[in-house]
């Protein structure tokens, strides 16, 4: 704070209140078979399949962590773990309805989130679109990489692959991840998808994400709003729509 900004403390902390509207609170109460009606098989499979890759994702990183391997294969992990297993349906279930023209700002334990926001965007992408994004980006030499070492049958399951190999070696610290390392596993992201980088503090990117939406707003740019899903819609927030 400059010197030159006066701040009367007598002023600041007198007694007063803050109002806000009502919030409903532990409403929920949908049967299965009632939200069932909302999803089709192949939405089902692929909420399944999104929240058994990001499962899997983050056992493969423990046990590396802690046993020094996975499937067979001995490799050590020196940095941060901090690992989101058992949120995994809450990190697709938040990303189902998001694009790439939505922000989000990762939580301390922001693997799954940034997986899960990814697997969205590229369901909701074309062919085309996808292929432009990973041939841009870095030069096309993560891409590259992928396609070398993955044998993917269509483009989806090539941007799934470049996704997966992608997130891992930023995590890892390698110079094939989504910033040649720089970010890790606490500040990984993938710009183009919309995902920004966490903050280290717990809750921190909760007013980061509110200045993004006022960015947003200020420039007219696509917003989103929950819960009611309005045509003006802003950023995410701790990956939950603001």
């Amino acid at each position: 704070m400059p010197k030159s900004q006066f701040v009367d403390p007598v002023e600041l902390r007198k007694a007063g209140k803050i109002e806000f509207q009502d919030m409903d609170v532990n409403v929920y109460n949908k049967t299965i078979k009632e939200e069932r009606k909302n999803f089709s098989d192949d939405d089902l499979k692929r909420i399944y399949r999104d929240i058994t890759i990001l499962r899997e994702f983050e056992t493969m990183i423990n046990l590396i962590k802690i046993q020094g391997a996975y499937n067979g294969i001995e490799h050590t992990y020196p940095g941060p773990a901090h690992l989101s297993i058992g949120q995994e349906a809450s990190a697709v279930g938040q990303a189902y309805i998001l694009d790439k023209d939505d922000f989000i700002f990762g939580s301390h334990r922001s693997h799954s989130e940034i997986l899960a926001k990814a697997l969205s965007c590229i369901h909701k992408l074309d062919d085309a679109e996808l292929m432009d994004i990973m041939k841009n980006f870095l030069g096309g030499k993560l891409l590259k990489t992928v396609e070398e070492k993955c044998k993917s049958d269509n483009v989806k399951d090539l941007a799934r692959d470049f996704i997966l190999y992608g997130a891992l070696t930023e995590i890892f610290a390698r110079e094939n991840g989504f910033h040649m390392g720089l970010g890790g596993s606490m500040h990984a992201f993938f710009q183009p998808f919309g995902i920004y980088p966490n903050n280290a503090i717990v809750g921190g990117s909760g007013t980061i994400a509110t200045g993004a939406a006022l960015y947003k707003k200020v420039n007219y740019k696509r917003v989103s709003l929950l819960p009611t899903l309005a045509t003006v819609r802003l950023p995410v927030v701790l990956c939950g729509r603001l």
